[in-house]
């Protein structure tokens, strides 16, 4: 459940981020937008004034076109303006940089003569200054908007400081009302591992007495149909049985509980030889190409069954004078192990899904190989635990299950889920 906590916190606090950063983009857009509208309604009043700023009382007599509406204009809106004028004709330039200070003749030329050469837009930016060139007139009026920039880099920041302010808080308090969020799912998820386990354990000693009893039939009254059906559907449910066990003590667990240095090459070897007879049976020739000496961190406990689930499946599932083939390989970040098998593949079934708890593509199939649909489930579980990843992978006629395994697992014992609590 920790994992489910972090996941819920770290989505509150992407998604809290992103509200945010999309305010900003959308205040900083809608401020940038009215700030240059409102200036390029200046420009166009300068220019319609023959490149000055009308006085007020020449502005009230103005069309009503040719106003600014979005300013409040009175007696002072003609000195609350910087800019200055260039007329050009050809390569002649005539300026009035009477109503700014910052910019001189020859700059004033060079920056007019740059918008006429390279810039084919009415209006535009030109670093601090909002232009508009007009074909008509022959003129280029650049109005200094730097004032309102300012502001709106300064309501940018303040908004920015404010915006990771909330974040911060609204990740914190998640924090610590997720733990009440999640609490429910805690609850729901341990009484259904104990039910598991209970359900497992009462149903032991049915089997148990069915198993005695069918023994007890066999040697009374000798070997039947159907002693031998009870006797093999009885083992069946005892292997489910203990898979379940296993993978909810997996569940159970954050990380491996005992992390130690494991020979991988030994047990793939010990393993394989195992199921050597099941694979001879079938006349499946059985490859090995196993690095030698293969250590790394892990559990050597799951690490063993990791192997024996995914050969015992090749065993299984194997055809008929078909063959088989485990690999062993080590990398730099990971080792993979790799066991195909031979075996007729079905387009509509999605590989993936096998790693799903009781997926059977084929249940008839699955009956005669006695298999639960658990095993792999189990497989996945230890290949996660180990900080790693497993496929399923048809090739060549086959099927085969690629499990990586981190070789970055550092030694030692960890702590169950529970004890963390």
């Amino acid at each position: 459940m920790k994992k489910l906590r972090k996941k819920i916190i770290l989505a509150a606090f992407l998604s809290v981020t992103a509200v945010f950063l999309l305010t900003l983009v959308l205040v900083m857009t809608a401020l940038s937008t009215g700030a240059f509208a409102r200036a390029d309604q200046v420009t166009q009043l300068i220019d319609s004034n023959d490149g000055k700023i009308p006085m007020k009382g020449k502005y009230d007599n103005l069309k009503e076109e040719d106003r600014v509406f979005l300013y409040n204009y009175d007696e002072e809106s003609p000195f609350r303006f910087r800019y200055f004028v260039v007329n050009y004709n050809g390569d002649s330039y005539s300026v009035d940089v009477e109503h700014i200070a910052a910019v001189d003749e020859s700059a004033a030329k060079q920056m007019a003569a740059e918008v006429v050469a390279e810039n084919d837009s009415e209006t535009g930016n030109y670093d601090y200054f909002r232009y508009r060139k007009s074909e008509e007139t022959n003129r280029v009026i650049f109005l200094d908007i730097s004032d309102e920039l300012d502001n709106i880099w300064a309501i940018l920041i303040i908004m920015s400081i404010v915006s990771a302010a909330f974040v911060i808080l609204i990740t914190v308090v998640f924090y610590f009302a997720s733990n009440r969020v999640v609490r429910p799912f805690e609850e729901n998820s341990r009484m259904q591992k104990q039910f598991i386990t209970d359900a497992s354990h009462e149903l032991k000693t049915p089997i148990a007495i069915i198993s005695a009893n069918a023994e007890v039939l066999a040697y009374k009254d000798g070997e039947n149909e159907w002693i031998n059906n009870i006797t093999t559907q009885v083992a069946r449910i005892s292997g489910l049985i203990d898979e379940l066990l296993t993978l909810n003590r997996l569940e159970e667990i954050d990380t491996n509980v005992n992390v130690e240095p494991v020979n991988l090459s030994n047990i793939v070897t010990e393993i394989s030889g195992e199921f050597a007879e099941i694979f001879a049976s079938k006349n499946a020739r059985l490859d090995f190409e196993i690095d030698a000496d293969v250590i790394l961190n892990g559990n050597s406990d799951q690490l063993r069954r990791l192997s024996s689930v995914l050969i015992e499946n090749a065993s299984k599932y194997v055809t008929e004078n078909g063959e088989a083939k485990v690999a062993l390989r080590k990398g730099a970040r990971h080792t993979t192990l790799s066991v195909f098998n031979s075996c007729e593949l079905d387009e509509s079934v999605d590989y993936s899904n096998l790693f799903e708890r009781f997926y059977r593509p084929d249940s008839s199939r699955a009956s005669k190989t006695g298999g639960h649909g658990v095993g792999l489930s189990i497989a996945k579980r230890i290949v996660t635990l180990h900080n790693g990843t497993i496929e399923a992978v048809p090739e060549n006629g086959g099927l085969c299950f690629k499990a990586t395994i981190s070789n970055r697992l550092k030694p030692g014992r960890k702590k169950s889920q529970e004890k963390n609590k």
